[in-house]
Formats: structure tokens, C-alpha cells, sequence
């Protein structure tokens, strides 16, 4: 392999500097890619917005489950949902999920929505400081939310929480970033507000260590966000009729029970988890990748609890998510296919919308998924479905 020098730091966004950088790894490599050097969106934007250094796209495979009705006042009509994945057997799952829930008579959701948070660190003098300072937040809040509303017409800040260690205080602020997931929003809010209200009046006094101190907190396994909320809070919730838990599910509402009881709660406790759930991360992860979204979100949404009760009625399931980053503006929501993605749910679809469906659909693959466990029948399921001939 020839050695080639491929440092693309200061190459800028368009359509030359992309292909130089192909060429590089075309030379690089000794080969083509002609695959991943396509795209169906404008190479420049994406450069510039979504991705540094852009050499092309990759592609998943996209699925269809459905169609299922929601009932949210968010949406009107049965949606289909669109899951991007790789794992076969999921979309099939979810499917029949779908099935069960819609025999039931649909699917029950309701959504708070919690806002986005971000919170700093800052470094004071000392502890006495530390406290005047908080007291200071607190007395001069109005006045900083003005100041960080200057930066989006889109913002409007909700609450602030302060805890002090030491000589630090950490506060977190939280904020209505409208239909963005908004996470950058609040940033460059913050970072404004800072700058302009702390930095003048407290000076070295009061140090800024980092615009997010983890309290915040994304991307990671975590208890305040459960607690406090953050983006969507949603819980899907059914009750599924004997009938269609022997006919769709081919199982009975007693052995599912069993299964989450040993799996979902009991299991989880032993593991140490958070998620006291199935498979949630799937069906999330497949519709955030569908619809533009963060994946690395999913992390946090798939932190979430379900619940199967026996019932007079047959079996009453729900599925609990405490923390969903979402949006459908900003972000990878703007991709061409991300666009047709959500317009198959609903062309007006809002982020409460998004919310609603994300939190159905996994409840759907939760029941599935303890279906085929109660039965035995996983194994064959993948084996027919996701392995294919060896």
C-alpha cells in the first residue's frame, strides 16, 4: 500500500475540497469507493452543519411497521413508522407488536415535555463565594434569561438548579428550545449569557470551568435525568386482550408476566441497570436513525421501565421513557431522506408528534420481543429471519 499523507484539518467545505479528499483515500487505499462516495443531499450544507470533513454517506436499510393508532392529540390518524436498521428480525417484531396493540384498540400515550438542559461548572474564590454567587443566580435570574434569550427567538428559559461542592457551583439550566432537540441552542445561550452578565460583574472571582459539568447530563447513563426530565418524558400503555395475545402473540398474559418479572425487573436488579426494560434501545435507535436524530441520545432514552400487569381484561402493558432528546428541526432532521422519513408518519409531524410514536413503537417491541421469549421462539425467529443461509 502506497503511503499517503491524508491530514484534511484545514480543507475546507466544498465540492473541490471533497474530492480531493476522496482522492486521497482512493490513492491511499488503491481502490475505489464508489458507494460511499455518493449522497443525496447537498455535499456544502451538510459540510458546514452536519459533518466536517465529508467524503460521502453510508446507508441502512429501512423498514416499515404499522400501521398502528396512537392516541395523542398530536395525531389524528394510524401511522405507519419508518425504522432504519441492520438487526433482522426487529422490524418483523415490532410488526407484530403493532399488530397486537391495534387489535387492542390502539395505543394510549401521553408526553410531558421537560425542556433541554446544559449545566456549568464555575470555580469561586472559596466556598463563601461560591454561596454569594448562588444567591446571586437566584436574585438575578429574570435578567439572565433575558440575556440568553437574545441568542434564539426559538429559546425561553424555564429553570435553573444550583449545587454547591466545595468552592464550585454547578447549576443547571433548562430551557423550552421549541421544536429543536436544542441542545446547541441552550449552549450558545449560555455561553452569551455568561460572557456578558457573569464574567463582568464577578470577574476572577468566579471562573468558568467548562459550559457542561456532566449534571446536565446527555449521552451517558444517568438518575437526575429520570428525576428532573429531560427533552420528552412519554409512556405508551395498552391493555391486550386474550383473544390476540393467543392469536398475534401465540403466547398467554400469564407467561409474559413471568418473563418480565424474571427478566425486566428481577434480571435488570441483579445487572445493576437502569433500563429495566427489553430491547427499548432498539426500536429508538431504528427510529432516531430513521428520522435525523442524535444516536447517541439513545443512551439516555433507552433508560426506560416497562410495565406488564395481569388484568381482568387480559394483559396491561406500558412502556415508561423519562428521557427522549428529540426534535424534527436542526441538526440531521434537515436530510432529504430524514425529511420523507417523518413525512410518512405525518407530514405535520411535531416533536411532541415524534415523542408520542417513539415511545408507541417501542412499547410494541417490548411485547413482541416478551412474546417470543415466553414461547421460546426467539431463537428460531432470528434464525429464520436474521441469519439466513450460513
Amino acid at each position: 500500500m502506497t503511503a499517503v499523507k491524508t491530514t484534511f484539518q484545514k480543507i475546507p467545505t466544498n465540492p473541490e475540497a471533497i474530492q480531493e479528499r476522496r482522492e486521497l483515500l482512493q490513492k491511499r487505499e488503491e481502490r475505489d469507493f464508489p458507494l460511499l462516495f455518493q449522497q443525496r443531499f447537498d455535499p456544502t450544507i451538510v459540510g458546514s452543519h452536519n459533518c466536517e470533513n465529508l467524503i460521502g454517506s453510508v446507508e441502512l436499510p429501512l423498514g416499515i411497521a404499522g400501521p398502528i393508532t396512537i392516541k395523542h392529540q398530536s395525531l389524528q390518524h394510524p401511522v405507519y413508522v419508518p425504522l432504519a436498521t441492520t438487526e433482522g428480525a426487529l422490524v418483523a417484531s415490532v410488526n407484530r407488536g403493532m399488530k397486537a396493540l391495534e387489535e387492542s384498540g390502539g395505543v394510549q400515550v401521553t408526553v410531558k415535555y421537560s425542556g433541554m438542559s446544559r449545566a456549568p461548572v464555575f470555580l469561586c474564590k472559596d466556598g463563601a463565594t461560591a454561596a454569594e454567587f448562588d444567591l446571586w443566580l437566584h436574585d438575578t435570574q429574570q435578567k439572565l434569561w433575558e440575556k440568553a434569550q437574545e441568542t434564539s427567538k426559538h429559546l425561553k428559559m424555564l429553570e435553573m438548579r444550583t449545587w454547591i461542592v466545595g468552592r464550585h457551583l454547578y447549576a443547571r439550566f433548562t430551557a423550552d428550545t421549541d421544536q429543536a432537540m436544542g441542545m446547541n441552542m441552550i449552549t450558545v445561550a449560555l455561553q452569551h449569557m455568561i460572557d456578558t452578565m457573569i464574567v463582568p460583574k464577578w470577574k476572577s472571582n468566579v471562573q468558568l470551568i467548562a459550559l457542561s459539568s456532566n449534571l446536565c447530563t446527555d449521552k451517558k447513563e444517568n438518575c437526575i435525568n429520570g428525576v428532573l426530565g429531560r427533552g420528552y418524558w412519554a409512556q405508551a400503555e395498552a391493555v391486550i386482550a386474550p383473544k390476540t395475545l393467543l392469536s398475534v402473540l401465540k403466547s398467554s398474559a400469564e407467561a409474559i408476566h413471568t418473563v418480565h418479572i424474571q427478566k425486566n425487573l428481577i434480571g435488570s436488579s441483579l445487572a445493576g441497570s437502569l433500563s429495566q426494560n427489553a430491547h427499548a434501545a432498539n426500536i429508538v435507535a431504528a427510529l432516531y436513525l430513521a428520522t435525523g436524530q442524535d444516536p447517541a441520545h439513545i443512551v439516555e432514552a433507552s433508560q426506560a421501565k416497562t410495565t406488564v400487569e395481569l388484568d381482568d381484561r387480559g394483559l396491561y402493558v406500558a412502556l415508561t421513557l423519562p428521557n427522549m432528546n428529540l426534535g424534527v428541526v436542526g441538526g440531521g432532521t434537515g436530510l432529504p431522506t430524514a425529511v420523507d422519513a417523518r413525512a410518512i408518519i405525518d407530514r405535520n409531524l411535531t416533536a411532541t408528534g415524534l415523542a408520542a410514536v417513539t415511545a408507541a413503537s417501542a412499547l410494541a417491541g417490548e411485547l413482541s420481543l416478551l412474546s417470543a421469549l415466553s414461547t421460546h421462539t426467539l431463537a428460531r425467529a432470528h434464525k429464520k429471519l436474521a441469519q439466513g443461509k450460513q
